[in-house]
């Protein structure tokens, strides 16, 4: 059988998030999920972990880093302002090192403990300059979380987002990561437009299942039902995955091709 890593990403973001991503925890559909701390309500969400009734598969708690949205107010740049400054060398080192600094803290603060896994939100982690702000992070913290790469990302997957995902730092980010000794994944998948109804994400994922390696991580974006706001402006799509994720089809289409999800071994 197939062990597939299926990672949820921005828990702490709002309740309606939070408690789709517990809910597909305790029912063992998750090998993981990521967590926002900058939000004044990450504390809130982080004491509703300790009343989750998390299956007995492990599920890991990982730490994903945000710099392209200002919640909290805090510092932060445009997606696009964030991968032209820096690839021209022009990001603020210390502002970058000052708020993954303050991220890591906020979440140790909160669970008493590193994260399993660290990522980032719209991958700004592998970006030039943050990458290596991430590397002397978890080097001054003595810590081994693994860490994910977007790279190399399983069909399908939008053709120019799925391009600028794979190659803004993916691979210099693996090179990085495993000469410090940290453990990376080795294929990715779960890349769309957030443009799917539930049929329609039921199909991408049959795909990804039958693309997608051993130990492939697959990132999704569950959660209730919330209009489009600023701060999650891909509301809408969060109910479409969290409906398929928690039905009956998934566990079939699993059982179709032969996998499960699982901790990661790599």
């Amino acid at each position: 059988m197939r062990s597939i890593v299926l990672i949820a990403d921005d828990f702490g973001l709002s309740p309606a998030v939070d408690d789709g991503i517990i809910e597909l925890a305790e029912c063992e559909r998750l090998s993981g999920f990521g967590c926002l701390t900058q939000l004044p309500r990450w504390f809130d969400a982080a004491k509703a972990l300790d009343q989750a009734r998390m299956g007995a598969g492990g599920i890991q708690v990982g730490l994903h880093l945000n710099l392209s949205q200002g919640f909290g107010g805090a510092w932060h740049r445009s997606l696009p302002l964030l991968i032209s400054g820096a690839y021209a060398g022009l990001l603020p080192r210390d502002r970058i090192r000052e708020s993954l600094r303050a991220q890591w803290d906020r979440f140790t603060q909160a669970l008493g403990r590193a994260p399993d896994y660290v990522d980032g939100h719209q991958h700004v982690h592998q970006l030039p300059i943050v990458r290596d702000c991430l590397i002397e992070l978890l080097a001054e913290e003595a810590a081994q979380p693994w860490v994910r790469i977007t790279a190399p990302i399983m069909d399908p997957k939008p053709p120019i987002k799925g391009w600028m995902i794979a190659h803004l730092g993916a691979e210099a980010l693996r090179q990085q990561a495993q000469r410090q000794g940290l453990k990376t994944n080795a294929a990715f998948a779960g890349v769309y437009g957030f443009d799917q109804s539930q049929s329609g994400y039921a199909h991408l994922m049959d795909r990804w299942l039958s693309t997608s390696p051993e130990n492939t991580v697959i990132m999704c974006h569950p959660g209730h039902f919330a209009y489009a706001s600023t701060d999650d402006p891909i509301a809408p799509a969060r109910a479409e995955e969290l409906g398929f994720l928690s039905s009956p089809e998934f566990g079939d289409l699993l059982s179709a091709h032969d996998c499960r999800i699982a901790e990661p071994s790599f």
